[in-house]
This record gives C-alpha cells, structure tokens and sequence, in this order.
C-alpha cells in the first residue's frame, strides 16, 4: 500500500466559495488560477507550458462534475490529462464523497502517487487534501493466516519465510510490493475474502487489509486500478458491507479505452485448471482435518480429467462447442463435470461434518474452505449446465494440447447494458478519459459498447504537438496486402531493414503477431548492425531499460509495447508497424461479438473492428512523439491505408502529420537539410 496523506492549511476563501456558487463562476476561475498562464503551476514548475487543450479538458471535467453528468475527452499526447482531471477532482472531493480515479496501469498508478498527485500538493498549498491508493485484499499480509502457517511443516526451516517473518514484525502496511524477493505461498498468508473472520478476528485492529479501508475512508481522492473497481462493484451488488472501497459518487477512469475487457471479466466467470488443486493442497497441509489422501486425490484427478478433455481441440482458444463437436464428446464432458461437482459437493459435506471440538481457528478455516468450495461448484454449474442469454462459452491454454494454465470463461457478448445499469445509472458523474478514446466517428463507438448516455459532455482534444513539424507518415505503395505467405514476410523483413538503416536503428519495431515478429527477427539477424531486442528473451522492464541504455537499438514487440511506453528523445527516431491493428477475427470474443451485431441487422466490420483497429494504431502511433522537442517517422507498412475504401478513415483519425510514400522522403527528414516532402 503506498499512502499519501499530507496535511495542509484550511482552505482559502476563494475555495469555501466554490461550495456556494456554480460552475461557471468560482470553479472556472480557480482552474485557470491553478493551471492557466501565469497560475500556481506555472510559479511551481520550471519546465511548465500553458496547454489550451489541458485547460479545455478541466473546464470540460469541472462541469461534468459540477452538474452531475458524465463526460467522455480524448486527450492527445502531451495535454497533461492527469492535472487537467485532477483539478476539479480535488475541488469537488472537498465538497462530501471522495472521487475515485480509476487507471489500467501499475505504471499509471504510480505516477499518479508518485509524482503528479504530490505536485498537485505543492502547487495548492491552501488546499488540504488526503489520497490514498487501495489494492486488492490479496496485496496485504494476513496476520492470522501467518499464524496459521506458522504450523505447516513444509514452510520450517524455508529461509524465505524466515524472511517473511522477519518482514511481518516490521511492516506497517503489509503491502507485498514491499518484498524485494517472491515468496511462492504468499497465496496462503495474504488476506482472503473467504477466511477472513473480520470483527471476530483478534488481529482485527492490526489488519493490514482493514488499516487500509479505514483510511480510505478518511480520504478525498482514492487511486485504485479498473480490476479492483469492478471487483468492488461486483461485492457491492451482492454484499455491500463487504465492498472493499467507500462511498463514492464519483469516478474517473484514466486508460478508460480499457474498460470493457475489465468489466467483461469481472461480470463473466473464468474457471483455471489448478483452481481445484489450489485449495486441494491447503486442505493437505491440515493434520487438523480429517479428510484422507484418497478422497483428496479422486478430486484432483477428476479435475485433470475434465480438462484433458480439452486438450485434443488443434486451436489455443475456441468455443466449448468445437470441443463438442460429437455426441461422444459432450457426454464425455458432461460425465466429467457431474463427476467433479459431485466429489466437490462431498467435499464440502465432509468438512461440513468435520468436529472442530471448539477451537475457533480450525472452525473458521474449515468456513472459509468450504465457501471457497461453494464458489467452485457454482461456476462449474455456470458453465456446463446452464445456458445465459448474452454470455458464451470459451477455452483457451497453451500451444501444443498442454493443460497448463488451461481456462475455461464464460463471458458475457454486450455489457453495456449491465454497465447502464449498475454504474452509469448509480454514479453522480463518471468521467471516462484516454489518449485513444474516440474514433473517426467520435465517440460512438466507446459509448456503444459501454453503454454511456449520449447526453454526456465529449471532448476529443488534440496534442499541443507540432506534428506536422515533428513527424512524418510513411506508407508504401509497393507491398502486397498482408499474408501468411513466406513472401511477404521477406518483404517486410526487407522494408523494415531500410528504414531501420535510415534511422539509425532508435525504432520500436511494432507487430500485430509473435508469429509476424519472430518472422521479422529471424530475418534481420545478422543483417543490421544494431542491437535487436525481442520481446520474450527478457521482462518488458528489461528491454526497455536495455533499449534506453543501448546506442541505436531495435526494440521488436506486441501488445504490451504498443502502449503505455514513454522514450523520450533521439533514443527513440522511428516507430515502424507491420500492419493494420485488427484483433483476430475467429478468436472467440470477437466472433461472438461480430455476431451478434450481424444478427441485430449490424456491420460488424464497421461498427466493431475498424473502431477498435483505429483505438490501437492511434496508440501505436503515439509511441513516437512524447515531447515537443522529439521527432523521427512513424511507417505503416500496410498498403491498404492506401487502396482500400477504409484506409481514409484510418489516416483521418491518426494526427495530422505529413506523409508519403517515398523513401527517398524518409532519408531527407533524417538529413540536415528536411525540406519539403513528396506528400502522396
């Protein structure tokens, strides 16, 4: 737990004012004292620039806020979007509920912590406020699982736990993201929603978990990450004494563009195959329970039966169907899953009847074992016998027919209606902000799909960046559309060697596919001159620290790269992308999805991919200029920009930059003289 709980002076009059009168008055005028020209920012910070975009984003969210709506602003790179919501965050929170911010990102979490909610501080002296950052129950330290661990045979004498134990007498948050070493069974001594006795806990008044919620109670600005909120919302529907988070009638969620995923996942059911196992083994380390190896051990094997029944499908994600393609089949899993819920139904009938003979500890634990069972029993009920309207059924695991880390889901198609619901329908105003949030038709798109009011107030802000100085487009003419062939990758390979070359290397090579990327690699070692960093040979942290520390290195990546990676300066001269973003069309999600909007009289391609492509190629795109002082080119190596009815779309939506189509282009921006450019 990082807490940030600074004391200042009571507020000036001017912000008792803005308790009284309304938006356009009071609160506008403290915006731009804080942030405008001239403004507390300007006076605390060196390196600070008045950013038009940034004040229309505050005065956008102020209102929002202050007139109980919600509001949707895509910030470009550069705007400053975190103080610009900040802001009026921090003035209304001051007026009774605290405001949740709400990011996808650790990295994200911690900047907010780390640095911009301190400068907020410094420059608003006058205005004393708390904030406080709250993680999930499984981050803290469980005092009374310790105890009980304290007797497990297997963990005397484990040097790590000796230090676990020596951390426990020390640590006044409990936070396992103090631990500078991994303890592998941290998954039996921190908090758990199961176990946990609360008030009839002797450690009640020392528990980590429960310090936390008491001074998030107390604060005015809660940091949490999407996860977290959507799990606490799912709590509060169904217990809300038991919500991990307080009051709140306010959110903000930062990287919003991730919110369906999230959401998705916290409203489905995802069922792993060493869930069973998971609380197999805690029931074997108990000599206090009177439930044999045998018994034990039928459950164990009638899990791995179940999903090795998996294991034959030639895909790593596909529909429970395709795995039912036969009758034989679905008998099969069908026995195999009455079977298991049958022997976890025993099992928790047995610990039913276990005789705890008074001790309190054993009763608790044998509790929280046997809800943790009742969980377990319901999803696989979910999922194999009961059929939801909106939601499908899905496998995915590993290459190869290995069983590790298999998952089954059960995942809702459209959750804008729950969303409707449950969150948009129950908040006072939510704000929903991303560099990427739009589309080339607006807002639509991310409404559509999240359910979001059109009377909401929409910003879409471009960068204070000078793109059209700073940056250059490429995309050729001459390669073919993508493929599988062997061909094409060749041409790829040789494309991204001359641009690479022109460069300098400094390029984060960008791929839609590890298949696309290894291709590339494979291809290019040997034949460039730079370093060549591949995602997967080391942790992202690492490569991005070897891209930074090495001379003109070639950083080649998916996914994760595509996004919330900051290199600022030469290091970084060229983004280069393989193709267009468009998600797997055949992966469960997006088939189930593109099908039910064809089956409500939809364009799938239109409605659901091209928005979705153009989210992340902006994302893409926004890896190069991160400063008003950088520039290099960003090339797209996808002809179709060009030639298919669609591409315009693409290019209207990305920053307004120059572009061509010529190499030749690509040297002389690079050179000393960059003059004017073949625009085609």
């Amino acid at each position: 737990m990082t807490l940030t709980n600074t004391q200042h002076p009571a507020p000036g009059p001017s912000l008792r004012q803005s308790r009284r009168f309304g938006y356009n008055s009071i609160v506008k005028q403290w915006i731009e004292e804080t942030i405008g020209e001239g403004g507390a920012f300007a006076r605390c910070c060196e390196d600070y620039e008045l950013r038009p975009q940034q004040l229309d984003m505050a005065c956008a969210v102020a209102e929002a806020l202050e007139e109980g709506r919600h509001c949707l602003v895509e910030a470009g790179t550069g705007v400053g979007k975190t103080v610009a919501y900040l802001t009026p965050a921090i003035i209304h929170s001051l007026k009774g509920k605290p405001v949740v911010i709400s990011t996808h990102t650790i990295n994200l979490q911690e900047q907010l912590i780390g640095k911009d909610i301190p400068l907020m501080q410094s420059a608003m002296p006058d205005t004393p406020f708390k904030t406080m950052l709250v993680k999930g129950r499984a981050n803290y330290l469980c005092l009374w699982e310790l105890d009980q661990a304290r007797g497990d045979i297997t963990l005397q004498g484990d040097p790590l736990f000796e230090r676990i134990l020596k951390w426990a007498d020390e640590t006044r948050t409990g936070d396992v993201s103090e631990l500078d070493f991994t303890f592998p069974n941290w998954g039996e001594i921190c908090s758990n929603q199961d176990t946990c006795r609360h008030q009839q806990c002797y450690y009640h008044n020392k528990c980590h978990y429960y310090n936390m919620r008491r001074k998030a109670s107390e604060a005015d600005l809660i940091v949490v990450n999407h996860s977290l909120f959507f799990s606490d919302l799912g709590i509060r529907a169904s217990d809300p004494k038991a919500a991990i988070l307080p009051e709140y009638g306010t959110v903000i969620f930062d990287e919003a563009h991730h919110l369906e995923d999230v959401a998705s996942k916290t409203f489905g059911v995802e069922f792993s195959n060493y869930r069973v196992n998971s609380i197999l083994n805690r029931i074997r380390k108990r000599r206090d329970i009177a439930i044999t190896a045998t018994e034990l051990d039928m459950v164990e094997s009638a899990n791995r039966l179940l999903f090795s029944l998996f294991a034959d499908v030639p895909r790593q994600e596909f529909f429970f169907d395709e795995a039912l393609a036969q009758e034989s089949a679905r008998v099969r899993l069908q026995n195999a899953a009455t079977e298991l819920i049958s022997l976890v139904d025993g099992l928790h009938n047995e610990l039913h009847e276990q005789d705890t003979e008074g001790d309190e500890d054993l009763q608790s634990r044998i509790d929280g074992f046997r809800r943790m069972l009742a969980r377990i029993k319901q999803d696989l009920v979910n999922l194999f016998f009961r059929e939801h309207d909106n939601y499908f059924k899905w496998c995915d695991r590993p290459s190869g027919g290995r069983l590790v880390n298999c998952c089954l889901h059960l995942t809702p198609i459209d959750i804008s209606a729950a969303l409707a619901g449950s969150l948009w329908d129950r908040l006072e105003s939510a704000v929903l902000t991303s560099a990427t949030l739009a589309n080339s038709d607006g807002f639509s798109y991310v409404r559509s799909r999240l359910g979001v009011g059109e009377d909401a107030i929409e910003r879409v802000l471009g960068s204070p960046f000078n793109y059209r100085e700073q940056t250059i487009l490429y995309v050729p003419k001459d390669l073919d559309f993508p493929s599988e062939r062997q061909e094409y990758a060749d041409s790829v390979a040789d494309r991204v060697e001359e641009l690479v070359r022109i460069s300098g290397g400094r390029s984060f090579l960008l791929f839609t596919s590890y298949r696309m990327l290894n291709a590339v690699y494979d291809r290019l070692v040997g034949r460039l001159p730079y370093s060549l960093l591949r995602q997967g040979d080391m942790s992202n942290d690492r490569l991005l620290a070897e891209f930074r520390e090495a001379e003109n290195a070639c950083l080649l990546g998916v996914h994760s790269f595509w996004e919330g990676v900051d290199v600022k300066g030469e290091k970084l001269s060229c983004v280069i992308i393989d193709k267009l973003p468009f998600a797997v069309p055949d992966s469960p999600i997006n088939k189930a999805r593109c099908d039910a909007i064809e089956k409500s009289g939809g364009n799938w391609f239109m409605q659901y991919a091209v928005p979705q492509a153009q989210i992340r190629l902006k994302q893409g795109f926004g890896r190069l200029i991160r400063t008003k002082n950088d520039r290099g080119i960003v090339a797209i190596l996808d002809s179709r920009l060009l030639k298919k009815y669609y591409g315009k779309e693409f290019l209207r939506y990305l920053p307004s930059c120059r572009g061509t189509s010529r190499l030749d282009d690509v040297e002389k921006f690079f050179g000393a003289n960059c003059g004017a450019l073949s625009v085609e």
